[in-house]
């Protein structure tokens, strides 16, 4: 595994299911972090920043006043291909509840990392990777309410540490 984000932070929604047990089975077989970090959402992927966990809890909390809690559900999984390194990400759908993921996604790259999301951003959560699509016996619902958003750096071998969470309101 190549370890380039080190040093790096992201934002991640950690959603609480009650079958995570079954999302994790799959992402055990085929996710190299499975055992790193749980299910989860990317709210913006791995980035530098020069702002200290402070000034950015502040922010990336002003960004948030305008969320209220949601409910999300997943159901259904994608293949998307990437071309630059031939392989099939597995994905989770979220089919309820992504309109609202995505806005918040958008608000965080131009709010706080003062830069446009660079390409057209599909809410999921990520099972694994292969080299060719592969049958998954997966057909659960899987639903829960948001209600807080994690900001985690990342260190030595892509492991991860939760500088702080910022709450939704009710």
């Amino acid at each position: 595994m190549n370890y380039i984000n080190k040093g790096k932070r992201d934002i991640i929604i950690f959603p609480q299911f009650d079958n995570i047990d079954k999302i994790q089975n799959i992402r055990n077989r085929y996710d190299e972090l499975s055992q790193i970090l749980p299910p989860h959402i990317t709210l913006a992927f791995p980035f530098k920043i020069d702002l200290k966990s402070d000034e950015m809890r502040i922010k990336l909390s002003d960004i948030c006043k305008k969320y209220n809690r949601f409910k999300i559900k997943c159901k259904g999984i994608s293949f998307i291909k990437d071309e630059k390194i031939n392989k099939y990400y597995i994905f989770l759908n979220i089919v309820e509840g992504n309109d609202i993921i995505r806005n918040i996604s958008i608000d965080i790259y131009n709010k706080l990392l003062n830069k446009d999301l660079a390409y057209n951003y599909i809410p999921h959560i990520t099972l694994g990777s292969v080299d060719e699509i592969v049958n998954l016996d997966l057909n659960d619902c899987f639903e829960t309410e948001i209600c807080k958003i994690a900001v985690e750096t990342i260190g030595n071998n892509e492991k991860s540490f939760i500088d702080f969470y910022v709450t939704l309101e009710k």
